[in-house]
């Protein structure tokens, strides 16, 4: 009779266990026909240094890639869509007037910005001197336009000289921006020596800046001056006494006569003298009764 195996009492004989199901390391028993086989260690780590490599790569590129396309994006397409959209050509606004260059500027879609003035003789007053940005640029609309305004011609007065001296009288016309002319020198009883007795033209005259002025300084006061007196036919011996207690100094020339009536005399009538002019006077040579 057979033993039953589940008798009790009996020693119950345990089946064997497989290892690979209890390690979960499938044995080589049990590997399907055509599956690959699996990685070592050194084949794992391998291949996970190249699919790091291959992932630095491909970011590499990637990034590459992008910054080209900004840097292309930045200097080639987006001057075309934004910089070249919409940009004018700035006209010339010189010796424009503001409404004028204002007039220049309003189809343009620019606005006009007045940033001062100066003067500038070339230019008439009131009208635009200078601009910024200059004429020719290339700007977007709404774009402001500076300009600089003319004053003109710069005027400048004629200071007070009289009583001056030169050197005084060049540094007041250098500071009032006009410059010394001519210099005259002339007797003077209203100034001393060396001062200014005038200028022309005269005090507060309005002129052009750096126009010149000329002066007229004083040699000191002059000698008293008289008019000769026409004395043909007069007796020449009253007339010599008189001149000569006035203190003049008459002669006679050398065979002239020294008395009767007088027929020539020199200065002539009319001439300017002063106490040191020798007058000759010339008589018939005998008296006539």
């Amino acid at each position: 009779m057979s033993e039953d195996p589940d008798a009790g009492g009996g020693h119950r004989s345990r089946p064997e266990t497989d290892p690979a199901s209890v390690t979960g390391t499938p044995s080589s028993s049990h590997v399907s026909p055509g599956a690959p086989a699996p990685y070592t260690g050194p084949e794992r780590r391998n291949l996970a240094r190249r699919r790091v490599i291959t992932t630095l790569v491909m970011t590499s590129i990637a990034l590459i890639a992008f910054v080209t396309g900004v840097l292309v994006f930045n200097s080639i397409l987006m001057p075309r869509l934004i910089h070249g959209a919409g940009q004018v050509v700035v006209p010339d606004l010189s010796n424009l007037t503001i409404v004028q260059a204002e007039q220049q500027l309003g189809p343009l879609g620019l606005q006009l910005s007045r940033a001062g003035e100066r003067f500038d003789p070339s230019v008439p007053r009131g009208c635009v001197v200078d601009q910024d940005p200059p004429a020719g640029s290339r700007v977007r609309g709404s774009r402001r336009v500076s300009v600089v305004v003319s004053l003109g011609e710069e005027f400048s007065s004629v200071p007070g000289l009289f009583g001056e001296t030169q050197r005084s009288a060049e540094a007041l016309l250098k500071s009032a921006g006009l410059r010394v002319g001519f210099v005259s020198r002339a007797p003077s009883d209203v100034v001393g020596e060396g001062l200014v007795a005038g200028s022309d033209p005269g005090p507060e005259s309005v002129l052009p800046r750096d126009t010149p002025v000329h002066l007229l300084v004083s040699l000191g006061q002059s000698e008293e001056s008289y008019v000769m007196p026409d004395l043909n036919g007069r007796e020449i011996g009253g007339v010599r006494r008189q001149l000569e207690a006035l203190g003049y100094k008459v002669v006679t020339p050398a065979g002239g006569g020294a008395m009767g009536t007088i027929i020539s005399q020199d200065p002539p009538p009319g001439s300017r003298i002063t106490r040191a002019t020798v007058i000759v006077l010339q008589a018939t040579g005998r008296v006539i009764p």
